[in-house]
């Protein structure tokens, strides 16, 4: 029996012996693979050991044009980059831009888009003139793509331009980049087309920083069109449009056209996310500025103390939903603090008639006396 059992042991020694023997090594693409899994986990350690693996090996099994070299070194700089290392992610870029330039020649147009990345990188580094330099260089290789004229990958080209431009406080030439981009799409899609939205939403705020509101209220007016020929007048997606073209008007003292937009951007806020949120106090605030500009002191004053009032409103409810909590374990405690929701509600309001009646409930059933309330009855939810 002791004979045997040894055999065995022996056997199976050899048996795992032989199939460690016959595992397939690791390779770049192997681990490429293994890198990409990690790296839609949100692993990126994990993504990043196995890609420095990967491009160890690579330099040492793979021929120089392989494109397993080239996948390995944007994978390195995606990952890097996605944990906001910037250098090491610029680095393993200009490696793959070198592989691309040595293997297909500079004028392969997939360059174009490592620069366009690349640019990426510098403007989070704030290497502002390089990323610049990138773009202008991506941007004559579209254009040389597209036989010379402009195409939608220009207009991105000048978009991506604005960025830095913002970035680094020019907004002059932030409003030069961000008109050609609108003027390219516009020539190639239409002036009212979705596609130009984006470089509009961007174009209308510098204006109103420069102070130039009536260049801004036309280009708020031209987003407003767009998107309410995709959404409709009363979608949510409106808000920052109305918003915008509403403080344009104001900025050029056009108070009758402005005062129904800041109603329309009040009105808009309650049906998106209630009359009790903090963002309809904050419209509110903006409304209280406007009238208050005029002159219009009590129209000021009743847009304020609602405003104000919400803010109550938000403060008591927060302060009763944690004296809720508190209720059956500390009902001391629990006590103060429905007290103190009860005093952020004076003087009264009818917006607080609801909520003031269950907070002056439940700290009813706190008296001296009273049966404790089941946890979770009567709270200030």
């Amino acid at each position: 029996m002791c004979a045997r059992t040894c055999a065995y042991a022996v056997l199976s020694i050899c048996c795992s012996v032989c199939l460690r023997g016959q595992e397939k090594p690791a390779d770049p693409q192997s681990l490429l693979n293994d890198a990409r899994a990690s790296y839609m986990h949100g692993d990126y350690p994990a993504a990043r050991a196995a890609l420095d693996q990967a491009w160890k090996l690579a330099q040492a099994q793979l021929p120089e044009d392989s494109p397993v070299r080239y996948d390995v070194l944007k994978r390195l700089a995606l990952a890097n980059a996605a944990t906001g290392g910037f250098n090491d992610a610029d680095m393993y870029l200009q490696l793959a831009i070198w592989w691309r330039e040595k293997v297909n020649g500079p004028a392969d147009p997939k360059i174009a888009d490592d620069l366009t990345q690349e640019a990426s990188y510098c403007r989070a580094m704030k290497d502002f003139d390089r990323g610049l330099a990138l773009l202008q260089r991506a941007m004559e290789m579209h254009r040389a793509g597209a036989g010379g004229v402009d195409s939608v990958a220009v207009a991105d080209d000048y978009s991506r331009m604005a960025e830095i431009d913002t970035d680094r406080h020019r907004p002059v030439d932030a409003v030069g980049a961000l008109n050609m981009a609108i003027a390219i799409h516009s020539k190639l899609t239409g002036p009212l087309d979705p596609s130009v939205v984006p470089d509009l939403d961007r174009l209308g705020p510098v204006y109103i920083s420069l102070g130039e509101y009536d260049n801004a209220e036309w280009i708020f007016r031209q987003a407003l069109l767009i998107r309410e020929s995709v959404y409709g007048n009363k979608n949510p997606d409106l808000i920052a449009t109305v918003d915008g073209l509403a403080y344009a008007l104001f900025g050029e003292k056009k108070y009758d056209e402005a005062d129904p937009l800041y109603q329309r951007l009040l009105g808009l806020w309650v049906d998106s996310v209630g009359e009790k949120h903090a963002m309809v106090a904050m419209a509110l605030d903006k409304i209280a500025v406007f009238y208050t500009e005029q002159k219009k002191f009590q129209q000021a004053k009743d847009a304020s103390d609602r405003a104000n009032a919400i803010r109550s409103y938000g403060l008591a409810m927060g302060l009763g939903t944690e004296a809720a909590r508190l209720q059956p374990t500390n009902p001391d405690e629990a006590r103060d603090l429905y007290r103190r929701a009860l005093r952020a509600l004076d003087p009264p309001n009818p917006i607080y008639d609801e909520l003031h009646a269950k907070l002056a409930a439940n700290l009813e059933l706190l008296k001296p006396g009273k049966p404790a309330a089941k946890t979770g009855e009567k709270t200030a939810r």
